[in-house]
C-alpha cells in the first residue's frame, strides 16, 4: 500500500456513515497512527476536510461538577458565571445550577475562593476635581442636591471646602437655586412676618413662638430664635415667662386626649407640639414612655 493510500485509509476511520466519529470511538491503532502522522486528531480531521467531532453529551452530577470546577480553576479560569461562559464552559454553569443549587454553592463545595472585583476610583480628589464634578453634574442636567450626589464627591467637597454649599459656590453656582429644598421664604420676608406677629401678640410667650410654624421656619434659617428676634430688631419679646407645667392628672388627661383625637403620642411629635407636656411627663412620671403607659395601662 502506498503512503497516500495509507493516509486515506486512516482518514476514513474518522467518518462513519458520512458523520464524524467521536474521538473516543476511533480504534486505538488508528488513533496512534493519526497522532504519529498529524500530531493531533484535530489536525487529522482538518486534513480530511471534516468538522470537529461533536463530543458526547456529558453526564453531570454534583461530584463531576465539583471536579470540573477544580480542574478549570487549576488551569487559571476564573470561576464566575460570565467568565466561564466567555471561556466556552457554559455547560458546567448550567450543571452547577441543576445539581449544586447554583454556581456560588458549587464553588463553595469545591472550596474555590475568588477575589472580589473592587472598582476603585484611581483619580485623586482635590479642590479642582470637586469643582469639575459639580459643574459636570450641572451640565448633564443632574441634581446637585447634597442628598443626590455621589457620596465620594460629597465627602471630598466637605474635606476641601468645609461644607457642600461652599463647594457649590466655589463652582460658580448659586446654592439656593440648586439645593433640593429651596426655602419657601426669603429671610427678609420671615423677619417681616416676625415683626407683624410681635405687633399683633405683644404678650406672646416664648414657648408659643417655638411651637409656631413661623418659629420652625426661622430655626431653619437662624442658629436660634433669639438670633432671629435680634435680627428683626425686637427687644423684650417674646415673653420669657414659662407656661405652668400641667399636674400629673392634667398630664394623663392630655395624653388620653391626644390618643382620642388620633394625634401621635411619640415623644418627637409632642416635643414639636407642646414641650411643656413633655416636661411635665418627665417630672411626674420619670419619662415620657412611663407617662404614656400610665395613661394607657395594658388591658387585663
Amino acid at each position: 500500500m502506498s503512503e497516500a493510500a495509507d493516509v486515506v485509509d486512516l482518514l476514513r476511520e474518522l467518518v462513519s456513515d458520512g458523520a464524524p466519529v467521536p474521538t473516543s470511538a476511533i480504534p486505538t491503532r488508528t488513533y496512534t497512527a493519526l497522532l504519529d502522522r498529524f500530531g493531533s486528531i484535530a489536525q487529522a480531521r482538518r486534513a480530511a476536510g471534516l468538522p470537529p467531532s461533536v463530543p458526547a453529551k456529558r453526564r453531570w452530577s454534583e461530584h463531576t461538577v465539583i471536579a470540573e470546577l477544580r480542574r478549570l480553576h487549576a488551569l487559571g479560569v476564573v470561576i464566575r458565571d460570565r467568565d466561564l461562559k466567555d471561556a466556552g464552559h457554559s455547560g458546567v454553569v448550567e450543571a452547577a445550577n441543576v445539581y449544586c443549587g447554583g454556581l456560588v454553592r458549587a464553588r463553595r463545595l469545591a472550596r474555590i475562593t475568588i477575589a472580589r472585583r473592587i472598582q476603585r476610583d484611581r483619580a485623586p480628589w482635590d479642590p479642582e476635581r470637586v469643582v469639575h464634578e459639580i459643574n459636570a453634574l450641572r451640565s448633564d442636567g443632574r441634581s446637585i442636591a447634597s442628598s443626590k450626589v455621589d457620596p465620594r464627591l460629597y465627602c471630598a467637597a466637605r474635606r476641601y471646602f468645609g461644607t457642600w454649599a461652599e463647594a457649590v459656590e466655589a463652582a460658580g453656582l448659586d446654592y439656593d437655586h440648586v439645593r433640593l429644598h429651596a426655602p419657601s421664604y426669603a429671610v427678609d420676608e420671615l423677619l417681616d412676618q416676625l415683626r407683624a406677629l410681635a405687633a399683633a401678640e405683644p404678650a406672646l410667650p416664648s414657648w408659643q413662638l417655638e411651637a409656631h410654624q413661623l418659629g420652625y421656619m426661622l430655626r431653619r434659617r437662624f442658629p436660634s430664635l433669639g438670633h432671629a428676634v435680634a435680627a428683626a430688631g425686637l427687644t423684650g419679646w417674646p415673653r420669657r415667662a414659662r407656661k405652668p407645667l400641667p399636674t400629673a392628672e392634667e398630664t394623663l388627661a392630655a395624653i388620653a386626649k391626644r390618643r382620642a383625637e388620633r394625634h401621635s403620642v411619640a415623644a418627637s411629635a409632642v416635643r414639636a407640639d407642646d414641650r411643656s407636656l413633655l416636661r411635665a411627663a418627665k417630672r411626674h412620671f420619670g419619662s415620657w414612655r412611663q407617662a404614656v403607659a400610665a395613661a394607657h395601662p395594658p388591658a387585663r
